[in-house]
């Protein structure tokens, strides 16, 4: 194969939307208007670039450029023919994302109509190329303008508009019609800000004789030798006539070949040929979710010969591994809900991924790269890939193969009906989940796909009757496309990676705790009660299998709400403050500051408001992932939601600048791979310990009442033993009678690398710990960073150094008694100030 780049020196030229594709020579003679731009380019890009926009993440700017979506959009490239190899017997032009209904041009001749950004378009132009100058047009629109009232009428109008719950300006019913990002038309956590452009890469490619199309490996077997499969699909491009061929695959590590298995002669027919080979890796190195081993990766290369012609399958790494969904009987009703990773059933925890921008066109790799970066950190195994999204760009799955970041990847639809009883819209859907699957299905991160986001659970009659819906065999509303086409489709094509009908789904309505997985969120921050949304020790109650979402919300630093803000008013009662403040917001972070921590939030400075709003933040997510990590029965938990496409006051940890919030902390605590929790129920102390790491744990420490002054400890000596993988109890006794409110039992360990805890009996401000001045002990250089060393005699509550600093850990609780190091990262010869929070 032969490609040529095509990404560089577009123009972009605005016309009225009802210049269809046959007003082409009227754009053409257009000499004025014309934007450069290189791709991916969403069309507002260039605008912004030529300040005909101000940038819609921005202040209150959204609003000033949805006319976007009301105009017609052209691009057009011009590029060498010389440059392509005329020899070969199809040059395809490869548009990889279009946003979303397009009409593509070669040579003013017109190839055809796109209306998906989940898979690309693709023509042979070969006939149609020239070897002199060449030109490319395409006309791109939202694609919303091709949906009527009376298609919305099929679905009953049963779409989720934030419109509806306080977000005002946000939510379009079209979406459900139209296969584009469904956030962009505007979500609870963000503004409508409808994309339109070439979204993905561009590009010729060339072939000779054959084209090797797809490979897919997969592990067999695991063992002293691992059994991998490969299948390799090789096209004869002869429309009559059969070839013989050679075919190659080899798995490579540290420049090593380890594996290696060959064709030889193989007879392909005209059209497509699926090849099996079988290669056997001695000794093989496992990869494993992060915590629970390393993530080795073989290099796999491909190559077959025929003809004279030699075609080489782009190199891609691939880890071996086995992975299962166990959905066994506990017993009654109730069932697991694990994911098995080589033989071993893993804990999931992490949270849910959307898209980093709501121009999402623009995102650098350097997100991709903080952000996965930084869920490792915060002791991830997990992340969730929305249903409301995309698909994401191959760097984020690479990134997450390298990581040990397994994915629970929906497919794209969310919070809506949709018209799978059209049979254009389910012959889309077979492409785009036929091209998603095959693309993915290689990389080792790959843990379950699921069928959509909520679509169940919102619109069955039961859970939800406000929506009037009754489904039917021939009028399913969506679901046939998750209950029949996306299983038949992974059958065919993946049968390796496990699949989930929908999130929440599972027992006799989606949203059931005994099977299946659940969204957390009426008993929680959606609940009308507000002592419901603010209350951690409700998660104490949770018996589900797994949990897929919940969440809470808190707001970014200073330093990020000043660039979303670019320099409105700070008037948290304002309208560009409540913007940028989720739709379910409404009073809950002022409720749970005022339940922890003071009276009046209201009256707080912006810098108190970001400190206390912070931690009650962190607060929630720290108690709540404990609370289903606890639960013995209980294969996972993920909050929502892990990154943000815009800043608000949200649900996030990472902001929009990569900046981490306060709860960041608090995650990366309550996800540690070796842990120990306790809590108290019925009169009883209850004391567990995890461990992810493959290797056993041993921990000795003391652990009983101590009072918050320091001045009363009751310890006695422990050992606590965790076996490699496990989570386990440890400890159950009755709880000692004593002033609770004074103190609490404390758990002190002898190891650096597991956190010391205290048992939490209720609101922070009911909790007597007084001031308890926090002492530095040492500070230490070592290179740019900082190794601060500090103590306090009696407990000293969310301990923190000042400033925007990447830090080990902040944020964080001291023991009496307790000494704690941890480093600040690149804060080179400044002087750290440690303080803690009242």
């Amino acid at each position: 194969m032969k490609k040529l780049c095509l990404n560089e020196n577009w123009q972009l030229h605005e016309a009225p939307l009802k210049w269809g594709k046959e007003y082409k020579s009227q754009i053409d003679r257009q000499t004025d208007g014309w934007y450069d731009c290189s791709l991916p380019a969403d069309v507002r890009m260039p605008l912004i670039e030529a300040g005909v926009i101000k940038d819609p993440v921005l202040s209150d700017y959204c609003r000033e450029s949805e006319w976007i979506e009301d105009r017609s959009w052209w691009f057009r490239k011009t590029f060498d023919g010389s440059a392509v190899c005329m020899e070969d017997d199809i040059v395809e032009l490869v548009l990889e994302g279009l946003d979303t209904r397009s009409d593509i041009f070669i040579n003013g001749q017109f190839i055809g109509c796109h209306r998906n950004v989940h898979y690309p378009f693709v023509y042979d132009v070969k006939d149609l190329l020239v070897p002199g100058e060449n030109e490319i047009m395409v006309r791109v629109t939202s694609g919303l303008e091709e949906v009527a009232e009376e298609d919305l009428a099929e679905l009953d109008h049963a779409v989720c508009l934030e419109s509806n719950n306080g977000g005002e300006f946000r939510g379009d019913g079209r979406r459900s019609f139209v296969r584009r990002p469904q956030y962009t038309v505007g979500w609870d956590w963000g503004p409508k800000v409808i994309t339109i452009g070439i979204t993905g890469n561009v590009c010729l490619r060339s072939y000779k004789t054959i084209a090797i199309r797809e490979v897919h490996l997969h592990t067999e077997k695991l063992g002293e030798t691992a059994r991998v499969h490969a299948m390799v699909n090789i096209e004869d491009l002869c429309f009559i006539s059969s070839k013989s061929c050679d075919v190659t695959v080899q798995m490579v590590r540290e420049g090593a070949v380890c594996a290696e298995a060959k064709l030889e002669k193989q007879l392909l027919t005209s059209g497509y040929n699926y090849l099996d080979l079988e290669l056997e890796v001695k000794n093989p190195c496992l990869w494993w979710p992060n915590g629970y081993g390393e993530q080795p990766l073989y290099e796999v290369r491909v190559c077959a010969a025929c003809g004279g012609e030699t075609e080489e399958y782009p190199a891609f790494s691939f880890g071996i591994r086995t992975i299962q969904l166990d959905t066994s009987v506990i017993a009654g009703e109730d069932r697991n809900f694990i994911l098995v990773v080589n033989g071993k059933p893993i804990y999931c925890k992490g949270g849910n991924w959307v898209p980093n921008d709501f121009i999402y066109a623009r995102v650098p790799d350097e997100k991709y790269h903080v952000l996965t970066d930084e869920a490792a950190e915060a002791n991830f195994n997990m992340i969730r890939v929305w249903g409301g999204g995309l698909y994401e760009r191959d760097l984020f799955y690479e990134l997450c193969d390298q990581k040990g970041l397994l994915l629970w990847h929906d497919f794209m639809f969310a919070c809506s009906t949709y018209p799978d009883h059209q049979q254009w819209f389910r012959d889309e859907m077979r492409q785009e989940l036929d091209y998603q699957t095959k693309r993915l299905r290689n990389h080792c991160c790959m843990g379950l796909y699921c069928g959509t986001n909520e679509v169940h659970w919102i619109f069955n009659s039961i859970d939800n009757p406000r929506w009037g819906i009754e489904f039917s065999y021939e009028h399913q509303y969506g679901l046939r496309i998750a209950n029949l086409m996306a299983k038949e489709i992974i059958r065919n094509n993946c049968p390796q990676i496990p699949y989930w009908n929908s999130s929440p789904y599972g027992g006799d309505l989606p949203n059931d705790d005994t099977v299946g997985d659940v969204h957390r969120w009426h008993n929680a921050l959606m609940s009308k009660k507000m002592e419901e949304r603010i209350e951690a020790k409700d998660y104490d109650t949770i018996e589900s299998k797994f949990v897929s979402e919940y969440g809470f919300i808190g707001p970014c630093c200073r330093k990020s709400t000043e660039e979303y803000m670019d320099g409105a008013s700070m008037d948290r009662e304002g309208n560009i403050w409540h913007m940028h403040s989720n739709v379910f917001e409404k009073g809950t972070v002022n409720a749970a500051i005022e339940k922890n921590y003071l009276d009046h939030p209201e009256t707080l400075s912006l810098d108190e408001y970001i400190l206390y709003g912070g931690m009650v933040h962190g607060l929630m997510y720290g108690y709540s992932l404990e609370a289903i990590r606890f639960k013995e029965h209980c294969g996972g938990g993920l909050f929502w939601m892990y990154n943000d496409a815009w800043g608000e006051v949200g649900w996030t940890i990472i902001d929009y600048y990569l900046r981490r919030k306060i709860p960041f902390y608090a995650v990366k605590r309550a996800l540690a791979h070796q842990k120990f929790t306790m809590r108290a129920a019925d009169g009883q102390l209850v004391l567990q310990g995890a461990n992810d790491y493959p290797e056993d744990l041993e921990v000795s420490g003391k652990i009983g009442y101590v009072s918050f002054d320091g001045k009363v400890k009751e310890l006695r000596d422990i050992v606590l033993k965790v076996p490699a993988g496990e989570r386990i109890y440890l400890l159950k006794e009755k709880l000692p009678e004593r002033d609770y409110a004074a103190g609490t039992v404390m758990l002190y360990t002898d190891s650096d690398a597991v956190d010391n805890i205290w048992l939490r009996t209720d609101d922070m401000r009911q909790l007597n710990f007084g001031p308890n001045p926090v002492r530095t002990v040492e500070i230490r250089q070592e290179g740019e960073d900082k190794l601060v060393t500090v103590t306090a005699d009696g407990f000293a509550h969310g301990v923190y150094a000042k400033g925007d600093y990447d830090c080990s850990d902040c944020y964080f609780d001291l023991l009496p008694g307790e000494v704690k190091t941890f480093r600040i990262k690149g804060i080179g010869g400044k002087e750290p100030v440690i303080k803690q929070v009242k």
